[in-house]
């Protein structure tokens, strides 16, 4: 059914205004709220939004995430986190793998399912965690260490799922080519790494030749972010990681547009993560839940357990401070679209094994579970850190 797409946005953004003023005041994220405000729109009232639209509003709302995400990685918050925050990745990354694994091959007795799950499950959502941070106005080390984390959890999720989806089909007895499973993944990284940077060089150095006004430091910089995104995608690379790398990019070689840029963005992130949260919960369709539940549960309970589990022991091996330890996991439930996107990948893949379906279907579900259930890991993180605005820098 056909709405007027004015009054389906308007209708998004008051709810989820409402609900969030609502909620922030028994002490909840406002995420969830939009969330929910999704919820009510669609599958309660029935109202639909273009597929176009929702396209073009998750492509903008992750595009600016990843330029924000990048803009942390200035060269002294490298020097400062780097080591620690990669021996953390790399610990998460693998336990997570492991766990999920060895959960669902115990349920299904489905080794390529397991696998393919696995290797699916450490990718974190930049857009749902930032978000969450953004709103609590979160400061301090665990805050550092959440969003250094997303910001690279997309380039080893790549990596893993190369490997999965390699060791999923030598089972199944295919022919696994070295084009799609080797070198395509190392071109999905290394390819966003050369879009990004090269495109953040250019603003940066050409930004130093001419003066810019705030307007034009705004439009230039959305024009450069959805640019990068759409080249990205053109050329077929992670346009995430592309944009990532952009903001990484110009924090280092041009600070005063990175930090104007940033403050410009800030203004306008609240209606965007309106949207594109609530288009999230107007696409949720309950009755999966039906027919893949107890996978559903196994995988969320696993994927969980991965998470605390590998950030504690990546804190241990980091020498990282007890809260990091103790919390990071838990700020880092929320599970990424880039999940749902190599899933759809992985289905190609695996197109006569007769998991395509189940995997399509058991991820695109998951995600929103996640998305609905994470933003509340997320603030209970920060707040048992004191690294909420109630208590400023830990």
């Amino acid at each position: 059914m056909e709405h007027n797409i004015y009054i389906v946005i308007a209708l998004i953004l008051l709810f989820g205004l409402i609900l969030g003023k609502m909620l922030r005041r028994v002490g909840l994220t406002q995420v969830l709220a939009y969330l929910i405000a999704g919820i009510i729109i669609g599958p309660i009232l029935k109202f639909h939004l273009p597929n176009q639209f929702n396209a073009f509003t998750t492509g903008i709302t992750l595009s600016f995430v990843g330029y924000k995400v990048g803009l942390s990685f200035s060269m002294s918050f490298l020097k400062r986190m780097g080591k620690k925050v990669i021996i953390i990745l790399i610990t998460e990354v693998i336990i997570t793998s492991l766990v999920v694994w060895l959960f669902i091959y115990l349920l299904t007795k489905n080794l390529v399912l397991s696998i393919v799950l696995a290797s699916l499950a450490p990718a974190t959502a930049p857009a749902g965690t930032v978000a969450v941070l953004r709103d609590l106005r979160a400061r301090g080390t665990l805050t550092d260490v959440s969003i250094a984390i997303v910001g690279l959890d997309d380039a080893a999720a790549i990596i893993i799922y190369a490997v999965g989806i390699m060791w999923a089909k030598a089972i199944l007895g295919g022919h696994t080519s070295i084009a799609s499973s080797f070198i395509h993944p190392l071109w999905e990284i290394f390819g966003a790494v050369a879009v990004g940077g090269i495109i953040g060089f250019i603003l940066s150095y050409s930004a130093k030749k001419v003066y810019l006004t705030q307007d034009h430091t705004f439009v230039i910089t959305v024009a450069t972010i959805m640019l990068t995104w759409g080249l990205a995608k053109f050329i077929g690379v992670s346009a995430i990681l592309s944009c990532m790398v952009l903001g990484t990019t110009i924090i280092n070689l041009n600070r005063s547009i990175a930090i104007l840029s940033d403050k410009l963005l800030e203004g306008i992130m609240t209606p965007i993560f309106i949207l594109f949260f609530a288009i999230i919960g107007m696409e949720i369709d309950f009755s999966h839940l039906l027919t893949i539940l107890s996978i559903v549960v196994m995988y969320c309970v696993a994927r969980s357990i991965g998470k605390m589990i590998g950030c504690g022991l990546g804190g241990v091996f980091a020498k990282s401070e007890t809260k990091i330890k103790k919390y990071l996991g838990i700020a880092l439930l929320n599970q990424a679209g880039v999940a749902v996107g190599l899933a759809f990948f992985a289905a190609q893949e695996l197109s006569g094994s007769g998991l395509s379906n189940t995997i399509i279907t058991l991820m695109a579900t998951t995600t929103a579970l996640f998305q609905i259930l994470s933003p509340l890991g997320t603030q209970y993180a920060v707040k048992k850190a004191r690294e909420d605005n109630q208590y400023g820098r830990a």
